[in-house]
C-alpha cells in the first residue's frame, strides 16, 4: 500500500523537483519546496476526486448497519452514495444476519410522498420504503415511522477515499495501479505548476484532453477491470 506522502514523493522526483542527492520529503511540514509540496497534494486530491466522480475505483465498496428507532437515521460519516441505480436496503437482526426482507427508496423520492401521504411524518408502522431526507448530515426517512421498535438494515455504498494527512493510503491495491495512477496524477501537477504560456504549449487542448493523462487514466481503468478487457469488436460471421 503506498500512502499520500510517498505518491507526493514520487511525483516531486518524476517532475524533477527532487533530483540528484535530494532527500525525499518527511512530511508536508517540509521547509523546502513548500509551493511545489501544496500543488502536488492538490493535484492527488484532484485526480482522486475525478475517478470517484466518474466511479471508477472498487476500492471505495463498502457496507454498513443502519439501526432506525425513528423517523430519519444517519448514514456512516464516510458515505459518498449507494452503490446501485435503485437503492435498497435488507433488513437484518442486531447481529447483521439477514431477515430476507427488502426496503427500496420511495417512488419520487420525499416530494412524490409529501404529495401521497399528507402525514408521511407521523403514520407509524413497520417501514416499508425510505427517502433522502437532506439536513446537515446524509440522512434517511423511512416511511412509515418506526412504531416504537428497532429496526436494522444493510445498507451497500462507496465510501469517502480522500486522503487528508501524509499517511493515508491511496485507494489502489498493486503497485502497478499506484504507479499508472501516480503519472496522472503528476501531469495534472505539470498542469497547475505551468504558467499560463507554457500551459498553452503543453496542453494546448487543456488537461481533459491531453494524451498523457488520457492513457494514464486508461491503464489505471484496465488495471482495476475485474475480469480482461474484450479484445475483439464488432460482429462476428462465420
Amino acid at each position: 500500500m503506498s500512502t499520500y506522502l510517498s505518491v507526493v514523493n514520487e511525483m516531486l522526483i518524476a517532475e524533477g523537483i527532487l533530483a540528484g542527492d535530494d532527500d525525499e520529503i518527511l512530511s508536508f511540514g517540509s521547509t523546502q519546496h513548500v509551493a511545489s509540496i501544496r500543488l502536488a497534494k492538490r493535484a492527488v486530491v484532484q485526480e482522486l476526486a475525478h475517478l470517484v466522480s466518474r466511479q471508477l475505483l472498487p476500492y471505495e465498496k463498502t457496507d454498513a448497519i443502519l439501526t432506525v428507532t425513528g423517523r430519519t437515521a444517519t448514514l456512516a460519516s464516510d458515505f459518498i452514495r449507494m452503490q446501485d441505480e435503485q437503492p435498497f436496503m435488507l433488513e437484518t437482526d442486531v447481529s447483521g444476519v439477514s431477515q430476507g426482507t427488502y426496503i427500496w427508496e420511495y417512488p419520487g423520492g420525499e416530494p412524490a410522498l409529501r404529495r401521497t401521504d399528507l402525514n408521511y411524518r407521523e403514520n407509524t408502522g413497520k417501514p416499508y420504503s425510505f427517502y433522502w431526507s437532506g439536513g446537515e448530515t446524509k440522512d434517511l426517512g423511512f416511511y412509515l415511522v418506526p412504531d416504537g421498535a428497532t429496526y436494522y438494515y444493510r445498507y451497500y455504498y462507496e465510501k469517502d477515499v480522500s486522503v487528508s494527512v501524509e499517511s493515508d493510503v491511496v485507494p489502489f491495491v498493486s503497485t502497478v495501479e499506484v504507479e499508472a495512477f501516480t503519472e496522472a496524477a503528476a501531469r495534472r501537477f505539470k498542469y497547475l505548476r505551468s504558467s499560463p504560456t507554457v500551459r498553452e504549449g503543453l496542453f494546448p487542448g487543456g488537461l481533459s484532453r491531453d494524451a498523457v493523462i488520457q492513457e494514464a487514466r486508461s491503464t489505471l481503468t484496465q488495471l482495476m477491470r475485474y475480469k480482461p478487457a474484450p479484445t475483439t469488436y464488432g460482429r462476428r460471421f462465420k
